[in-house]
């Protein structure tokens, strides 16, 4: 792999309620579709030779969108379930604003799970033959990946379908 590429999925309907998604499948909005068609506008200039997305529907869908975009074959994306996002567990679906810690309540998935898994997908991506790739993912999990590759770097949330470059 020479480039990796990382692209948080366009606006949801839950990010735009601000509600915790994690694992809920909840589908773009029509923003999240123009933000996806923007950020392929930017992906067509990078040569992809591999587009993997989270199977979560919001990812996928962005993952498409600027596929069709950047000229890059649907039937070639791939998907894994290590670029899940986080789970939230019984916080999904709930406003940011619970009076509930997303950090020390049962049945959310840990930094440190979050890490490990983000590791086992660093390891998957390194061993692919392609030289450019673009993953399509969520926020958090973009954090522990980028907290991995570029450990020294203060890694805010990114925006809704925005290309990053990690490698």
């Amino acid at each position: 792999m020479k480039h990796l590429y990382f692209c948080r999925h366009g606006e949801s309907v839950l990010n735009k309620r601000r509600r915790f998604a994690g694992h809920i499948d909840t589908p773009l909005t029509d923003r999240g579709r123009e933000q996806a068609a923007k950020a392929g506008t930017h992906a067509d200039t990078l040569k992809l030779d591999l587009i993997i997305s989270s199977p979560l529907s919001r990812a996928l869908d962005t993952a498409r969108i600027i596929a069709a975009e950047a000229n890059y074959p649907l039937d070639k994306i791939i998907t894994n379930e290590l670029f899940i996002e986080l789970s939230w567990g019984p916080l999904e679906g709930k406003s940011f604003f619970s009076t509930l810690s997303p950090e020390t309540h049962p049945g959310v998935e840990s930094q440190d799970a979050l890490a490990a898994r983000a590791q086992s997908a660093l390891e998957y991506l390194q061993s692919l033959e392609a030289e450019n790739i673009l993953l399509v993912g969520h926020g958090s999990f973009s954090g522990a990946l980028r907290g991995l590759i570029q450990p020294d770097h203060n890694h805010h949330e990114l925006p809704n379908a925005e290309i990053v470059q990690l490698l």
